[in-house]
């Protein structure tokens, strides 16, 4: 008998609990783990958003910026501009210290903006300026930089005298400009300019170009004989018995020629790549395929395209703008008298006569015309030279000017004849700018003349401005 006995085996029950908590704990974990990303990725999103829209706001007032900077541009010109980019007086040319706005709203926006230069107005033609805008969001938390460029040119106005007839007569004198006419041109010999004195407009020497005639007889309306006194002659089949004039070597007209290099009208900066060429060499007289230096005009057509001139010279659309802008600063008149109207004070004005309603056929006197005299020939960068404007249009009427004025403007009489008529110019009156008649009779001693002063205070109302190459640049402030 065996006495030993076998040994005692416990079971032990697992109990479940244990695992269930290891398993809940895992459990919490994963989802603590998902909502943990689930979180972070929302809050990722949602900061991306405000940051996007934070952008797009900034953008947006960057935006307004360019917007702003064209409107100065269209309402104030380009020559308060020339001391770009250092412009004490002037934030709009001052990089340092730019034009800044705020913007209302809970956005919190604002821009700082200024202009660039980058090709003067109006050495270059068309003239390039860049605006810098930066836009900032929320405080400046965002901010987002825009530049754009804009091209500035004048309209296709004359930058002369223009009419569809000119009488000379008198001392009148003509100084550093032209006179363009799809008409006659009378009396040449009492039209005073100094011969070979350079056009400021055109970089060519000044002188009558007629798609017309030019003569030295009296008369009066659009066309004339061929044979009163014309300062060309021509004959058949294109053979001219006198194209060059040594008196006025630089006149064109339609009875005009072909220039051998033997005539003493001849130059050599007429041909080929000289400097005069775009508007004395445009057709083959000879016929042998090449281009002659001429004094020949044969029509409107060419007349316009060689000198950017248009006919009407101003659109309806402009007529428009026009009277709107002078309405705007209390410068439209019905009247012509004297006594009907008043001098503009504004920098860059615009006097609209609207006569042909009510007053039809009257004349405005320049002379009672105040605040737009200077000095002649002035310089762009003359202390003398003032960044002041002024635009004169008259429908349905016409001018006189005499007795000493002095002024500066751009004269348009948008009327045909009867109307349209620039007289009297006499009283030693100087007139500095650019006029477009019907008739301009010169039968005085009027001073007209073009300066570098003028031509760099165009007009905003004759400027087209036309904005390109517009670029974000996302690194924010400088």
């Amino acid at each position: 008998m065996d006495t030993h006995s076998k040994p005692h085996v416990t079971t032990r029950r697992l109990d479940p609990t244990g695992s269930a908590m290891i398993l809940t704990l895992m459990v919490m974990a994963l989802v603590t783990a998902l909502a943990t990303t689930v979180a972070v990725v929302t809050i990722n999103n949602l900061q991306s958003s405000s940051q996007a829209r934070l952008a797009g706001s900034a953008v947006n007032s960057a935006d307004a910026g360019v917007a702003q900077a064209v409107a100065y541009l269209r309402n104030s010109g380009v020559r308060g501009l020339g001391c770009s980019p250092t412009c004490a007086s002037n934030p709009w040319g001052n990089q340092a210290s730019p034009a800044t706005v705020t913007v209302s709203g809970a956005a919190g926006q604002a821009y700082k903006v200024w202009i660039e230069p980058v090709a003067p107005f109006p050495a270059n033609d068309p003239g390039l300026y860049r605006i810098h805008s930066t836009g900032t969001a929320a405080g400046a938390a965002a901010s987002r930089k825009v530049t754009a460029d804009v091209q500035a040119t004048t309209t296709n106005v004359p930058k002369g005298i223009f009419a569809r007839t000119i009488n000379g007569g008198g001392d009148a004198s003509i100084a550093r400009e032209s006179i363009f006419s799809t008409g006659c041109v009378y009396n040449r010999s009492k039209i005073q300019m100094t011969q070979g004195e350079i056009d400021l407009a055109y970089g060519i020497p000044i002188a009558v170009h007629s798609s017309q005639i030019i003569t030295d007889s009296n008369g009066s309306g659009q066309y004339c004989p061929t044979t009163n006194k014309p300062i060309h002659k021509s004959g058949a089949q294109n053979q001219t018995d006198r194209p060059c004039n040594t008196n006025y070597p630089f006149d064109q007209d339609r009875l005009g020629g072909r220039l051998d290099s033997t005539d003493a009208c001849y130059d050599a900066r007429m041909v080929g790549s000289g400097a005069w060429a775009k508007y004395y060499s445009i057709y083959d007289l000879n016929g042998d395929g090449t281009v002659d230096p001429a004094s020949r005009l044969d029509s409107d057509a060419d007349l316009f395209r060689l000198f950017g001139i248009r006919t009407p010279v101003l659109t309806q659309g402009q007529i428009d703008q026009m009277r709107t802008l002078a309405q705007s600063q209390g410068n439209y008149w019905t009247k012509a008298a004297s006594n009907q109207w008043s001098s503009p004070d504004e920098d860059n004005a615009v006097m609209f006569f609207e006569l042909a309603q009510s007053d039809a056929g009257a004349t405005v006197d320049l002379n009672d015309v105040t605040g737009f005299s200077r000095a002649e020939n002035l310089s762009e960068s003359d202390a003398s030279c003032p960044t002041k404007s002024l635009i004169i249009v008259i429908e349905g009427g016409n001018v006189k000017l005499n007795a000493n004025q002095s002024l500066f403007a751009s004269l348009f009489l948008t009327s045909s004849a009867p109307n349209g008529q620039v007289f009297k110019a006499n009283g030693t009156s100087n007139f500095i700018g650019t006029i477009y008649a019907d008739t301009v009779n010169l039968t005085g001693t009027a001073d007209l003349s073009m300066d570098g002063c003028f031509l760099a205070n165009t007009s905003p109302a004759l400027l087209e401005l036309t904005v390109a190459n517009y670029r974000e640049d996302d690194r924010g402030l400088d």
